[in-house]
């Protein structure tokens, strides 16, 4: 499979789109798909082709250069002026996925782990979401609107957290796939 073919795969994947999207903003998806081949751009090349002010693709450039997606270069023109060039690091989203999907899937193995054996109480209105022992604190009422906490069916629960368990699990199996594959070359940029 060929590395712009990599890059395409990897940025169809939702969950690829959802941490670019709260790591920068909306357009970080847009600009980065413009780097699917090996053109390097300007902020005002990216402005042109997405039709967007330049200070907004500035912003959400800044917000990636921040995690280390995005490293530009230095380069002075005939006016002795000095304009920027970006590069995008590919492996570098990736490993922030990697990172977080992995910080994600200790949370609900901590989680499952937890509720194995325990009650669990909501709230009709969607308020609350406790143990047994908090919805007896709470008389089992809703401290927020009041509504009588109903019993969770702890069955159907521990399946749900199993089903992303597994999920979060072919997320990271797919992208530790394409990371092998994916070398970024950002000689002569400034990444951090």
């Amino acid at each position: 499979m060929g590395l712009n073919k990599l890059k395409k795969e990897m940025l169809l994947d939702k969950t690829t789109k959802q941490h670019l999207v709260q790591i920068a903003g909306p357009l970080a998806l847009e600009i980065i798909k413009l780097y699917d081949t090996d053109k390097v751009y300007s902020p005002e090349e990216i402005a042109a082709k997405l039709k967007v002010k330049i200070t907004m693709i500035r912003s959400t450039l800044n917000s990636l250069h921040y995690r280390g997606i995005a490293c530009y270069k230095k380069v002075r023109n005939e006016s002795n002026m000095f304009e920027f060039y970006w590069e995008i690091k590919f492996k570098k989203i990736i490993e922030i996925i990697i990172e977080n999907e992995t910080e994600n899937l200790k949370r609900i193995e901590e989680e499952i782990s937890y509720q194995q054996g325990r009650d669990y109480f909501y709230c009709p209105k969607k308020c609350v979401d406790v143990p047994f022992e908090v919805a007896a604190a709470y008389n089992f009422r809703c401290p927020n609107c009041n509504k009588p906490l109903e019993i969770k069916d702890s069955k159907k629960f521990a399946e749900s957290l199993k089903r992303k368990k597994t999920a979060i699990m072919k997320t990271i199996t797919k992208l530790q796939g394409i990371l092998e594959k994916i070398e970024d070359k950002t000689t002569g940029y400034i990444c951090d």
